[in-house]
């Protein structure tokens, strides 16, 4: 009996199986999240909005993207995936509460920010404040207004900047989470991870308000002066080793994007537009992101109507850009720059560069981020050089967003630029889109909410205008 007894008091230890944890923590969601997001958007960028903003060109197709023919299950696997990893990072934050740890929470606020605004822009109206909520049994949320999440996402970056506790890591990620390598050490008791994660958010912020400047230029303004004037309280990206650029090491679990390099440079070239401008600056990005033709950059009309034999092949892409290790952009340094640019050129208070000054800072920071080397007199060039005009810095700025998710595509969509010649071959009455469509199977499963909202925007087509585009 004795011995019986022994053995029942052992049977749990042998039930436990040491290779799963038994209890999941706020850490074990965090990379997978940062992981799969950024993949995804990778896949976008290179699928999508490349093609959309006269980046690159298929080189064997007469329709799609170039053309701006547009199928609607386009933006499915955008809604699909966004709304799978908002139900991660909100388990995250909800493990981290009764645990007390701030900084899980904070990166839980500024993850959900960064992708309600990534849903908002690419659909409009769309789920926030009951999102995720299945496990309670609300399977058709309603559906929050542009203007309510926008809201909402600046005061959770507000709530989030006041959570960070730089003199703490992250006790559940010893190895380091995948953005900015934070884990539990401390230098002179401070984690420089999570100092990096404070300026994520603020930067993130910066985003957020600039995208309101045509409907609420007051309350951009505002939110801009506010962070820019207190880079105490407020801090932001400074430098291209602070970015929101994700490391992908090529080793499991952070596989690249795409698993075979030569796919990425299969039939396809470089746009003319692109590759047009970088010649016009002789900048030095174009041997790290472009191949040659006969020992020149050339490209191709986007949206052609009879594919050019002259060349009879345009440059490419580099197939470096698909192979690791590599970094996937998530919000660069020189972004912030564009936006202290912006602000100055509208005579906001940015903190007190000129905008000449924040103009040449952002695009140092976007060629020095490939790796590539500014000329000491790239600004001596006229067609470089800062003029004044809110058209240059966007058109910087559009260089700046290379191959970060649909970035490019939402900043022309807020300002108009940079202007993009239209091809001979897109069909009268294509337009560059405003949004996606909603899914069909949102449309069968959530009717109610969903007439509701095509019934604010206006329709539920490619062409309604976004909140923010108005």
């Amino acid at each position: 009996m004795g011995l019986i007894m022994v053995s029942c008091e052992n049977f749990d230890d042998l039930n436990v199986d040491p290779n799963r944890m038994s209890v999941v923590t706020p850490g074990a969601l965090l990379n997978p999240i940062l992981y799969e997001m950024s993949v995804f958007n990778w896949n976008r960028s290179n699928s999508f909005t490349m093609q959309l903003m006269q980046v690159s060109l298929p080189t064997n197709s007469s329709g799609g993207v170039t053309r701006y023919d547009f199928n609607d299950n386009t933006g499915n696997s955008t809604w699909q995936t966004y709304y799978r990893w908002l139900n991660n990072i909100k388990e995250m934050e909800e493990l981290a509460k009764p645990l007390n740890e701030v900084n899980y929470q904070a990166i839980a606020l500024v993850l959900r920010s960064w992708t309600a605004q990534l849903l908002a822009d690419t659909f409009g109206d769309v789920p926030m404040s009951e999102a995720s909520s299945g496990a309670s049994g609300l399977l058709q949320p309603r559906f929050d207004t542009q203007e309510q999440i926008y809201n909402q996402i600046l005061v959770d970056l507000e709530t989030a900047n006041s959570l960070f506790n730089t003199g703490m890591g992250l006790r559940y990620n010893t190895d380091g989470e995948f953005l900015f390598g934070t884990n539990d050490a401390l230098v002179s008791n401070q984690s420089s991870g999570i100092l990096k994660w404070k300026k994520f958010c603020n930067s993130l912020r910066l985003r957020v308000a600039m995208r309101m400047t045509n409907v609420n230029a007051a309350k951009a303004r505002s939110e801009v002066e506010i962070i820019l004037s207190n880079p105490a309280r407020y801090p932001v990206f400074t430098s291209n080793a602070e970015a929101a650029l994700l490391s992908i090491s090529g080793v499991f679990p952070q596989e690249p994007p795409m698993t075979r390099p030569q796919d990425f440079t299969a039939y396809r070239g470089v746009a003319s537009f692109f590759i047009d401008n970088l010649n016009n600056w002789n900048d030095g990005r174009r041997g790290v992101l472009c191949t040659k033709v006969n020992g020149e950059f050339i490209g191709w009309p986007s949206g052609y109507n009879v594919a050019p034999t002259n060349p009879p092949t345009p440059s490419n892409m580099n197939q470096n850009l698909a192979k690791a290790p590599l970094k996937v952009v998530i919000l660069p340094y020189a972004e912030v720059e564009f936006i202290k640019a912006e602000a100055a050129y509208y005579g906001w208070n940015n903190g007190g560069k000129t905008a000449e000054a924040c103009y040449n800072d952002g695009v140092k920071a976007a060629i020095e981020q490939w790796g590539a080397i500014m000329q000491i007199d790239y600004f001596n060039n006229d067609f470089a050089a800062y003029n004044s005009t809110l058209e240059r810095i966007m058109l910087q700025k559009y260089y700046a967003l290379f191959f970060c998710d649909y970035q490019q595509w939402f900043e022309h969509s807020r300002t108009g630029y940079p202007v993009l010649p239209l091809g001979d071959g897109v069909p009268t009455g294509n337009k560059m889109p405003k949004r996606f469509k909603y899914p069909e199977t949102v449309q069968r499963t959530n009717i109610k909410n969903y007439q509701e909202a095509i019934t604010r925007l206006g329709g539920d087509s490619f062409n309604e205008k976004l909140w923010w585009q108005k």
